[in-house]
C-alpha cells in the first residue's frame, strides 16, 4: 500500500492512494515558524521522522513531498523493507495546498482563527529569513569592499580637483606623482614656502621660488582643509582594507591565502555570497567580471575572453600573454577548490598555494615562447588543384 506525505503551515500530514488523511502531527501555535524555518532549510523534524515511524507497519510505500535527500531519512529512520520516494511535488502535496482549509479543520484549528494564524506565521518566517540573511558575515564584507571602491572612486576625483586648485598657487609640486604625498604635504603643512623649506629636499625636488600666484590666507586655509577631507578618506579606506583582511581570515582564509584578501573579497562581492561563489565551476570563475566580452563572443564570434577580475592577480597580469589564458585557468581552478574548502570545511589548507605555484612554474617553463601560428589551409586552392588532376 502507498502513503503521501506532505509539509503544510499546521504540520505533517499523511493521506492513502485514496487522499484520506490516515495521520498528522500539528505543530505548536508558538513554535510554527520555527518548524517552517527548519523545513525550509533541510533540516528533518521530530513530527515527521515521529509519523513516519507510525504509518510504515501499514504501508509499504511511502512518498515524501520534501527538498532533502533520500539518504537523510535512511540515516533517521530505518526503512530497509519500504520502499520510500522522495519528490519536491506529489499528488498528496498538491492535494493538501488546494484543500488548505478542509485539512486544517481535521488537524484541530479553529475556522475563525485560521487566516489570521496563517498571515502570522508567514509575516514572522519572513522577518527570521531576513535576519538569517543580514547576519551573514560574507554580507558585511561585500559592503565594506563596495565601499573601497566607492572611496577609490571619490579620492581619484577629488585628489585631481585639488591638484588643480593648488596649483595656481604652487604649480612647482606638480612634479610629486604619488597622491598620497601631495595630499599630506597640502594638509599638514599647506605653506608653499615651509614646504620649500623643510620638505622638497627629501623628495630630491630643488626649487628656491615658486612661480604660483599668491593668494590670501582664507584661501589657502580652505585648501588645506580640503586637504585633511581626503586624508580622511584616505585613512578611511586603510582601516576598511584591514577590516576586510580580518574578514577574509575569518570567512575564507583559503582563499585569502591564494589570492589575497582584497581581490578575494571583490570576487565574492560579484556574485553576491562565499555559498554562489563556492557552487560556481571553474571555468565561470575565471571569467567573472568578463561578461560584455563573453556576450560578444557569443553575439560576433569575436575571441572569447581569458580572465576577468582574476587578471589583478600578479601572476596573471605580469605574465607574458601566450602563458596568461593558462595562468588564469590554473588560478581560476585553485579559487573553485579554495571555497569550497572555505564554505563547507573552513580550515586553511597551505598546499593548494603550494600546488598553483608549481603549476604556474610549470607553465611557464613549458612555454618559454610563444607558439607559431598554425596555417590556414587557403581552400579554394585546394579545389584547383583536385580539378586539375581530374
Amino acid at each position: 500500500m502507498k502513503a503521501y506525505i506532505s509539509t503544510c503551515i499546521g504540520g505533517i500530514v499523511a493521506f492513502d492512494k485514496n487522499l484520506k488523511i490516515i495521520d498528522y502531527e500539528s505543530f505548536k501555535d508558538n513554535k510554527i515558524h520555527l518548524k517552517i524555518i527548519k523545513n525550509l532549510n533541510k533540516e528533518i523534524l521530530k513530527e515527521e521522522i515521529d509519523i513516519i515511524n507510525r504509518i510504515v507497519k501499514d504501508y509499504s510505500v511511502i512518498n515524501i513531498e520534501s527538498n532533502k535527500r533520500i539518504s537523510d531519512y535512511k540515516t533517521k529512520i530505518n526503512l530497509d523493507n519500504h520502499e520510500i520516494i522522495v519528490k519536491p511535488i506529489s499528488i498528496g502535496g498538491k492535494y493538501l495546498r488546494e484543500n488548505l482549509e478542509k485539512v486544517l479543520l481535521h488537524m484541530g484549528f479553529e475556522n475563525e482563527n485560521m487566516k489570521k494564524l496563517i498571515v502570522e506565521t508567514l509575516n514572522k518566517v519572513a522577518k527570521l529569513k531576513m535576519k538569517e540573511s543580514s547576519q551573514e558575515e560574507d554580507k558585511l564584507l561585500i559592503q565594506s569592499i563596495n565601499a573601497i571602491d566607492e572611496i577609490d572612486e571619490a579620492i581619484g576625483k577629488l585628489t585631481e580637483r585639488i591638484r588643480e586648485w593648488y596649483a595656481i598657487y604652487f604649480p612647482e609640486m606638480e612634479v610629486i606623482n604619488k597622491n598620497d604625498i601631495y595630499i599630506k604635504l597640502i594638509a599638514d603643512v599647506g605653506n608653499r614656502e615651509e614646504i620649500i623649506e623643510n620638505h622638497l629636499k627629501e623628495y630630491g625636488i630643488n626649487v628656491d621660488v615658486s612661480n604660483g600666484a599668491d593668494i590670501e590666507i582664507e584661501d589657502l586655509k580652505m585648501i588645506k582643509g580640503f586637504g585633511k577631507s581626503i586624508k580622511s578618506l584616505q585613512k578611511s579606506r586603510e582601516a576598511i582594507e584591514e577590516y576586510i583582511d580580518i574578514k577574509m581570515d575569518k570567512i575564507s582564509p583559503n582563499l585569502k591565502n591564494l589570492i589575497g584578501s582584497s581581490l578575494g573579497a571583490k570576487l565574492i562581492a560579484h556574485v553576491g555570497s562565499l555559498k554562489k561563489l563556492a557552487l560556481y565551476p571553474s571555468g565561470t570563475i575565471q571569467i567573472l567580471g568578463a561578461e560584455k566580452a563573453l556576450f560578444r563572443h557569443l553575439k560576433t564570434g569575436e575571441n572569447p575572453p581569458k580572465h576577468g577580475i582574476i587578471y589583478q592577480h600578479p601572476d596573471v597580469r605580469s605574465s607574458k600573454w601566450w602563458v596568461r589564458g593558462k595562468i588564469s585557468r590554473a588560478l581560476a581552478l585553485k579559487i573553485s577548490l579554495s571555497v569550497r574548502k572555505d564554505f563547507f570545511n573552513g580550515k586553511l589548507d597551505e598546499k593548494i598555494k603550494e600546488e598553483y605555484i608549481e603549476k604556474v612554474e610549470k607553465i611557464r617553463k613549458e612555454n618559454p615562447f610563444p607558439k607559431k601560428p598554425r596555417k590556414k589551409k587557403n581552400k579554394k586552392k585546394c579545389k584547383k588543384t583536385n580539378r586539375k588532376l581530374m
